[in-house]
């Protein structure tokens, strides 16, 4: 098994554990800024895999604890899934004084991967979090197999719970045509609004407080112009300086 196990706290990385193929890259807030000198209680890392992606029998396991602290935690590049089955489960913990954006660029599957994912996330009622994962159907040409859920807790009370699960190309009907999909978890008031035309359908909905936006596109382009521009509205709201990398 791969591990990754890292603690935020005051914006300084206080546990750093890995083991196996995941990496967490920290990088200064602004260029040339040195990381141990952050005043803003900030902090931005992307996180990698080593080896191109995951193959058959690959296990990976990784947790963030964020502690008074406004983060960015990225992937560094869309993140392939080759033939056979692997397995990612991700645990998050953010306290009530913290803001974390954790954006999985999409996870591109290839023909005959059997992809499985659980994310769990522990928030406070007031922690502020945006959350995006997704995925390109286009290489495996719909022979493939997906399962990726979603849980979040509030003060330990389950709030949302999402699956996006695929089995074979007759879970895709009619939108097999947009090949790139998108969820977005948003704990903040932010306005968005839906689009649905021949490049991009996108909707919102509010569940216990949390807003869920459903992205569905034919180009990643679009669909990441859109995305950003969410971000970039959340980032406002929580007055945080990172700037968008994507």
């Amino acid at each position: 098994m791969s591990v990754l196990h890292i603690k935020l706290q005051n914006a300084h990385l206080v546990k750093h554990y890995q083991k196996g193929m995941q990496r967490l890259l920290e990088l200064p807030i602004k260029f040339g800024e040195d990381c141990s000198q952050n005043k803003h209680n900030e902090f931005f890392a992307y996180l990698s895999t080593l080896g191109g992606g995951l193959v058959g029998g690959d296990n990976y396991f990784q947790c963030f604890e964020v502690e008074n602290t406004k983060a960015t935690l990225q992937s560094q590049s869309n993140q392939k899934i080759y033939k056979g089955a692997s397995t990612l489960n991700t645990e998050i913990k953010v306290d009530d004084n913290s803001v974390l954006v954790f954006h999985n660029d999409a996870n591109i599957f290839y023909k005959n991967s059997d992809f499985k994912s659980k994310a769990c996330v522990f928030a406070q009622e007031n922690s502020k979090l945006f959350y995006l994962d997704g995925g390109y159907l286009g290489y495996a040409n719909g022979d493939f197999k997906a399962s990726m859920l979603f849980r979040l807790y509030i003060n330990n009370k389950l709030a949302l719970n999402d699956v996006f699960s695929y089995e074979d190309k007759t879970n895709l009907l009619s939108l097999y045509s947009y090949e790139y999909f998108y969820t977005i978890i948003i704990r903040a008031n932010i306005q968005i609004e839906s689009l649905h035309n021949d490049e991009i359908i996108m909707h919102t909905s509010t569940i216990n407080d949390n807003q869920i936006v459903r992205i569905l596109a034919k180009d990643n382009d679009i669909a990441l112009k859109h995305i950003n521009e969410i971000k970039l509205k959340f980032l406002q709201g929580v007055d945080m300086n990172v700037v968008i990398t994507r």
